[in-house]
């Protein structure tokens, strides 16, 4: 995705629409802006209808999950967590974790 250059104003919820009955994700392209000190992070926005959900996983890199709007239930290391519109939580690397729509929601996940 382009078309987001500095100082230019955005809202991350209006990138991306909820489906009914799926799973949409978006990879934003931010690497332009990104300096020359290593990997830049990988900033991902998702959208999930009510009822949705994506299956336990792990990944190699540690990843913040912010929650724009709607409800997303997740279990992280076994842990339940319930978060809200502006609710963020911290997944670090190698960690199995899973989300749960439970309403519509839109989130983004960063990877560091």
């Amino acid at each position: 995705m382009s078309g987001i250059t500095a100082g230019t104003v955005f809202h991350l919820q209006d990138l991306i629409n909820i489906r009914p009955f799926q799973i949409s994700s978006r990879t934003l392209s931010l690497n332009h802006l990104a300096g020359s000190s290593g990997e830049a992070p990988e900033w991902v926005l998702y959208a999930m209808a009510a009822g949705e959900t994506i299956s336990s996983e792990t990944a190699p890199r540690s990843k913040i999950i912010h929650v724009l709007e709607g409800e997303l239930h997740m279990l992280v290391a076994e842990l339940p967590c319930h978060l809200t519109s502006g609710a963020s939580v911290i997944v670090t690397a190698d960690t199995w974790h899973e989300f749960a729509a439970h309403s519509s929601c839109k989130f983004i996940q960063i990877s560091l």
